[in-house]
């Protein structure tokens, strides 16, 4: 049989192929039609906000304000999974591993880009793995506070006692690397003396232990901290950002008080996981924007010393570079060594 024959074999052959062709398009088509359709009428079920840190601790307070309003404009419940341990790191990876389809969100504070100069290996890459959503708000300092047992009341008095009694103070931070370590690590640099850092899992765990006076100091998160100081459960010594803060207008700041130039603040933002599609992120910032405007969470943020902020996906991706490179040249001014 010549080889320019069509037989009907060839001709079953070639319309096999076309065929096959042709369901291999459909199925394109109608792959691109559902995903449209699942990011127009997202979410369709209820969001997981993972927070890496205890139940109490600041970055809970603000994910659980987080999760109330998202909920409520977007339809849907945002379930608050606390998930905490390693300053963030845990409750981070769980969110690095989770499908991009915005159903699994994180809510993180400034240890998200302090653990990538503390830790030499993390379970994740911060920049790479995650999807920023937008900055939510800012905390404009820290208040260093002492249990009322302690016998000092200024921080001039503070740095006195530590003077005379190297490593013999304790202060307690919310893990290694987090604000309320560096704060610590930061201000032992400047004024020329030597604390004794313990680390605990989360703010929470190290406040409550604080108010029990197992433990004596801690440069505390202001929206758990700030409440305590009025109403009298703890002693307030100074505040770490450059103004004093309205909640608590007679408590002097570090630079007031001597350490001229000494400042640390924080922040709380929204990711997603790597390679989230753009119209779930949109419609995640709209709703934070919609959140940070609203009169109820502007007086709340007040009450617990936070300044909304509400940025662009963008914004706050161009934020987390600046604060990464911030934080490695705080490290280095304090001598702290990666772990």
């Amino acid at each position: 049989m010549s080889a320019g024959v069509n037989t009907p074999h060839r001709r079953f052959r070639g319309g096999t192929t076309r065929l096959l062709k042709w369901v291999f398009v459909l199925t394109g088509l109608l792959s691109c039609i559902g995903f449209a359709h699942a990011q127009s009428t997202y979410p369709a079920r209820p969001i997981r906000l993972v927070v890496p840190v205890a139940p109490g601790g600041a970055v809970d307070v603000v994910g659980r304000i987080t999760a109330q309003k998202l909920g409520s404009y977007l339809g849907h419940n945002v379930v608050v999974d606390n998930r905490p341990g390693a300053n963030y790191i845990i409750g981070t990876e769980v969110v690095s591993k989770a499908p991009a389809d915005g159903y699994t969100l994180l809510t993180t504070a400034g240890g998200h880009t302090i653990n990538p100069v503390v830790y030499k290996k993390l379970p994740y890459d911060t920049f790479r793995d995650f999807t920023p959503v937008s900055h939510i708000c800012n905390s404009s300092g820290l208040v260093i506070v002492v249990h009322p047992s302690v016998p000092v009341q200024t921080l001039q008095q503070l740095i006195d006692f530590a003077k005379a009694n190297p490593g013999k103070m304790i202060y307690v931070s919310a893990g290694w690397g987090n604000s309320t370590h560096i704060a610590g690590a930061q201000f032992e640099a400047m004024a020329g003396v030597k604390l004794t850092h313990v680390p605990y899992r989360s703010a929470g765990p190290a406040v409550s232990d604080l108010l029990g006076g197992q433990v004596p100091l801690m440069f505390g998160p202001s929206p758990v901290v700030v409440p305590l100081v009025q109403a009298g459960r703890l002693r307030p010594l100074a505040f770490t950002g450059l103004k004093r803060t309205p909640q608590l207008p007679n408590v002097p700041t570090v630079d007031e008080s001597g350490l001229k130039g000494y400042e640390s603040t924080g922040w709380y933002g929204l990711y997603g996981p790597r390679g989230m599609p753009k119209p779930v992120v949109d419609k995640l910032y709209a709703a934070v924007k919609q959140m940070v405007q609203s009169a109820d969470v502007r007086e709340r943020f007040t009450q617990l010393n936070l300044e909304p902020v509400g940025s662009t996906p963008e914004e706050f991706a161009k934020f987390l570079k600046e604060d990464y490179e911030r934080y490695v040249a705080v490290a280095k001014a304090a001598g702290i060594q990666p772990q």
